[in-house]
């Protein structure tokens, strides 16, 4: 009975916490960033194919809705943040040449791999390590979707993990990883309900499917692999969210 009270007590909490904390926008248009990343990398790899246009247009959309509302929050540094974001847009585009497939622009590629630096960095330096149970879920997923993000990158790219430079090591793989599995078991052990429990070991299972090449840019052939899994942890995550919600 005291157990039973005990589990009910924590599924509150965990509800108030949830209607407590909104994702802020700048979590969410990183998140929107780096999905968008993946998917028009995508594109390239699977040699223009519709589906992945159509995501990562639909993702820079979403970008540009919590970029609009994250000026209403902290109106200097999203300034700086849309004034380069509107000018990436303008040039996120492909050039196609026959016999090497959609080829993108070293320029534009290091320009945008840039943006996702800077808004991990500020991130990074923002996020506070006592977070709640939400907001934890909520950072799992932006982790995979920006190491994911840079194995596309690479994978897309011709000369491949070569071209880093130091600044982009903000992004750091194996160190994100690391701290990512540690997340996530403690996230397990304290889920309050067994459908949240079941959707995070699946959610590690998935991830350890597919770590190795996204960290180490290894196979980077299995980029198939590597978008479909993210993609499931994605759901599987949102599911949790929802089911602490109660919807």
């Amino acid at each position: 009975m005291i157990e039973l009270s005990r589990k009910l007590l924590l599924v509150l909490l965990f509800l108030v916490s949830y209607q407590a904390y909104a994702s802020s926008p700048l979590t969410e248009h990183t998140l929107a960033v780096s999905q968008s990343m993946s998917a028009f990398y995508m594109f390239a790899l699977t040699d223009g194919d519709k589906r992945y246009e159509e995501e990562y247009k639909h993702y820079f959309s979403v970008a540009d809705q919590h970029l609009k509302t994250y000026q209403q929050q902290e109106a200097q540094f999203a300034g700086e943040l849309k004034f380069k974001w509107d000018k990436l847009r303008e040039f996120l585009a492909f050039e196609y040449v026959e016999d090497a497939g959609y080829i993108v622009s070293s320029q534009m590629r290091m320009q945008y791999r840039q943006y996702l630096n800077a808004l991990y960095g500020k991130l990074s330096s923002s996020i506070n390590s006592e977070t709640n149970f939400q907001e934890q879920l909520i950072l799992i997923l932006l982790d995979v979707e920006i190491m994911s993000a840079r194995f596309f990158d690479i994978s897309s790219s011709v000369t491949g993990p070569m071209n880093l430079s130091s600044n982009d090591l903000i992004i750091d793989p194996p160190a994100m990883a690391k701290v990512l599995a540690v997340k996530l078991q403690k996230l397990i052990k304290s889920s309050a309900t067994k459908p949240i429990s079941k959707n995070l070991k699946l959610v590690n299972r998935k991830w350890q499917f597919i770590e190795d090449s996204v960290i180490n840019y290894k196979e980077q052939s299995a980029y198939l692999l590597v978008y479909y899994n993210k993609g499931q942890i994605s759901k599987l995550i949102n599911k949790s969210r929802n089911v602490m919600a109660g919807t």
